[in-house]
């Protein structure tokens, strides 16, 4: 902090009012003395060939934005369908319930929940080929 007072007041001359405030003007001070510090401690640049492990392995920001309009696109269509059976699409396919299950839970035959499970996957195609 000592060594910061000092730089401001040797460079108080530098300080040019124009309607920016002086408290930024100590804090930019402040701000590029730590920097400085840092850089110091850091020591000398290192070999960027020594770290080539370091790739991020997820995929590249081009591939999640395809994604995330492709799961936009998919979610329009599943809103499209019939309220009972977009939910029986998103429990079998996303959440990983059996058709037995959702037999169960939708109080229908399991044959029904087939036959509604490969309508809607029919009515999805579609609305995505569109």
């Amino acid at each position: 902090m000592q060594e910061i007072f000092v730089k401001i007041w040797h460079r108080a001359d530098r300080f040019a009012g124009g309607g920016s405030s002086p408290l930024a003007w100590l804090v930019a001070i402040a701000r590029n003395h730590a920097i400085d510090i840092l850089r110091r401690r850091r020591g000398g640049h290192e070999d960027i060939a020594e770290h080539g492990g370091l790739a991020d392995g997820g995929p590249s920001p081009e591939a999640s934005t395809v994604a995330a309009s492709e799961r936009a696109q998919l979610d329009a269509c599943i809103d499209r369908l019939d309220a009972p059976k977009a939910n029986a699409v998103r429990a079998a396919y996303l959440e990983g319930y059996s058709y037995q299950e959702l037999a169960d839970r939708h109080t229908v035959p399991l044959n029904t929940m087939r036959t509604w499970l490969r309508r809607s996957l029919m009515k999805l195609k579609e609305c995505l080929e569109e």
